[in-house]
């Protein structure tokens, strides 16, 4: 009986936090929502099709929530059909645009952002914004745990990410790459 109660009361837990999330969101998210999910920024966040975030029986279910930004208003974040974001996620476009094709999975903790946010020259780091690139992530990618991914990457398609991996530069179709700095391992 009282595994019983605290699965309700982890229920119940649970979306109380996705309803205040929709609360708090600057944008409307219409998608399957099963960990709560802040919607925030200027610009637009199109999901095109079935797309999900968060799953129960994975890590930081209960005690995080997955994060979006379309910072400004000429930023665009992008999700395609049948993908699948796990929990913690995190994906901030600053002014250019974050693409995330059909049918991809995404793992826990990962990030994906557009931009420095900040300028890299130490007299500009508090005054300018960082440089935004187009981040596009083809159809069946397969990102694993941790990953992060920066501004300006193209993943191929069918590719996979290794867990961990810092992705700074484009992977090709139908490879494995793994790293800090993100490479090819080898063809699938």
């Amino acid at each position: 009986m009282a595994k019983i109660k605290k699965i309700i009361a982890q229920g119940l837990f649970q979306n109380l936090r996705k309803i205040f999330y929709m609360f708090v969101s600057e944008i409307p998210i219409k998608a399957i929502i099963n960990q709560p999910l802040q919607a925030m920024g200027k610009g637009r966040v199109l999901l095109k099709g079935d797309v999900t975030f968060g799953y129960a029986y994975s890590k930081d279910f209960y005690s995080r929530c997955g994060y979006i930004e379309a910072r400004s208003k000429s930023a665009v974040i992008e999700i395609n059909d049948n993908t699948f974001v796990n929990n913690s996620f995190t994906a901030i476009a600053d002014s250019s645009s974050i693409t995330i094709g059909k049918d991809c999975l995404i793992g826990t903790d990962v990030q994906i952002y557009d931009s420095d946010f900040h300028g890299l020259a130490p007299d500009e780091r508090r005054s300018t914004s960082g440089e935004s690139q187009p981040v596009h992530i083809s159809d069946n990618v397969f990102i694993g745990n941790n990953a992060i991914i920066l501004k300006g990457c193209r993943i191929g398609v069918n590719s996979v990410i290794a867990a961990g991996s810092l992705v700074c530069n484009d992977i090709p179709d139908n490879v494995i790459a793994g790293g800090v700095p993100c490479k090819v391992i080898r063809a699938l």
